[in-house]
């Protein structure tokens, strides 16, 4: 058994290794991985380590097991927000209130650690959030000239400059050498790029929302 997020006991059975995941994955956003070891986690879950290692060889196997366990949950949500009705401005807003909700769980030290103790896993996430949104940005700028919210500017162009913004903006290095905290560098980018992209009745959507304060 071990103390679970709400403070209550739970006990490790069939789901023995998404409660792996679960505990694990709340401690390494908030305290990074590297100075966490297996003996500690194996004593948290009050388990013995060769029950750890059945289901993951290695801390690292863990820590790519969490981000591949965000990155579904994330694209699930992000293609839901795709299949709505809404327009682009609206699939804007709740991207980017999305992006906001999970990247406030993360700290420093766990990007920093990604970043210096396991650059395969760091490099293998950028490359899929590029992909990620890339694929789905590209739906929301074609959807929105169409609806005259978004400028005629080409396509390719604007989804590019948004990528690469957020790529570069959500990076340990920025943050370290600025004062933002991660969701102030993301609604920041986001607000000078829409502001340079969207229409007039585009802006006006944006405003409404009151998605900056």
């Amino acid at each position: 058994m071990y103390i679970d997020e709400k403070g209550k006991l739970s006990t490790l059975t069939t789901g023995d290794r998404e409660k792996i995941l679960t505990y694990t994955q709340g401690r390494f956003f908030k305290e990074g991985f590297q100075k966490i070891s297996m003996d500690e986690i194996a004593r948290e879950l009050s388990m013995s380590k060769s029950t750890l290692y059945k289901y993951f060889p290695s801390k690292q196997d863990i820590v790519s097991e969490s981000i591949k366990l965000l990155v579904t949950d994330v694209k699930q949500k992000i293609t839901g927000i795709i299949s709505t009705q809404n327009n682009a401005v609206e699939k804007f807003i709740e991207i980017i209130r999305l992006l906001t909700k999970i990247i406030t769980k993360f700290s420093d030290k766990w990007m920093s650690d990604l970043q210096l103790h396991a650059p395969n896993i760091w490099f293998e996430l950028d490359e899929t959030r590029k992909v990620l949104m890339y694929e789905n940005i590209s739906k929301i700028i074609v959807q929105g000239q169409k609806e005259e919210l978004i400028k005629k500017y080409p396509p390719e162009i604007v989804i590019t400059l948004i990528t690469g913004a957020i790529r570069n903006i959500v990076n340990p290095q920025f943050l370290i050498s600025t004062s933002f905290s991660y969701d102030e560098a993301v609604q920041y980018a986001f607000k000078i790029l829409l502001g340079g992209i969207l229409t007039e009745k585009g802006n006006v959507i944006l405003k409404k929302s009151n998605i900056w304060k």
